[in-house]
């Protein structure tokens, strides 16, 4: 029995990264602006700002930068970037080669740096 326990817990830990251990897959990004502004990532609405002037949505973690759309009527639409930086817990991995596939396989060794986006929008001109 205690033989299995020992070869599980050293299975489970060779076989897991820091990041995948320790962060998750997904982050909070909080947009402030006016209200009605909707939020876009590829086409798709993710977030529409509210009467407070803020939203929130949990988005997954990329190891690249994401462009994001603001849109609401009577303004252009406007592009955000959403800026991929690299996760400092990746570094607890060291020289362990499969522990930094795994977390770059689970996208985590990058976490997004702005995670606070002032949505400013422009009148359209007529």
């Amino acid at each position: 029995m205690k033989k299995a326990l020992f070869s599980a817990i050293i299975m489970i830990t060779t076989l897991s990264s820091c990041s995948t251990l320790f962060t998750s897959s997904k982050q909070n990004i909080t947009f402030v602006g006016d209200a009605g502004t909707k939020i876009y990532d590829n086409g798709m609405k993710i977030a529409t700002i509210g009467e407070n002037g803020e939203a929130s949505v949990r988005m997954r973690k990329k190891i690249s930068s994401k462009e994001l759309i603001a849109k609401k009527e009577g303004f252009k639409p406007t592009p955000l970037l959403l800026q991929a930086t690299f996760n400092p817990i990746s570094c607890i991995n060291l020289l362990n080669v499969l522990a930094w596939g795994i977390d770059l396989a689970t996208q985590k060794v990058c976490k997004w740096e702005n995670t606070h986006i002032e949505v400013e929008l422009e009148k359209e001109s007529k």
